[in-house]
């Protein structure tokens, strides 16, 4: 999942990868509405966390060997097209441990 990093005063806003290890089983929706995975936050030792319902999940910020671009495809006329760089992914939040049930 390619994610982007809101922040107002930069031109090229920066981008991220979350990778969550295992099955995801999202309820059903008609796709089109905007659906809300779980809260992200980092720990005063910048460890990322998700909470996704009732489960917690630590993680770890790897740095890409190699960045790659997120393209905005684009029509021009009838048979042009043109590919617009929007941001570059230079990190990725990997969480790949087990989760933690937490009580709310």
């Amino acid at each position: 999942m390619i994610v982007q990093i809101n922040s107002s005063s930069i031109k090229n806003p920066e981008w991220g990868l979350i990778e969550l290890n295992g099955e995801l089983v999202m309820p059903d929706s008609d796709g089109d509405e905007d659906l809300e995975l779980g809260s992200l936050s980092f720990d005063d030792d910048e460890t990322p966390v998700i909470i996704v319902g009732s489960h917690e999940l630590r993680g770890s910020t790897i740095k890409l060997k190699q960045p790659f671009a997120v393209l905005r495809k684009r029509k021009r006329g009838e048979s042009e097209v043109e590919y617009e760089v929007v941001g570059m992914v230079t990190t990725k939040i990997l969480f790949d441990q087990y989760p933690k049930s937490i009580m709310r």
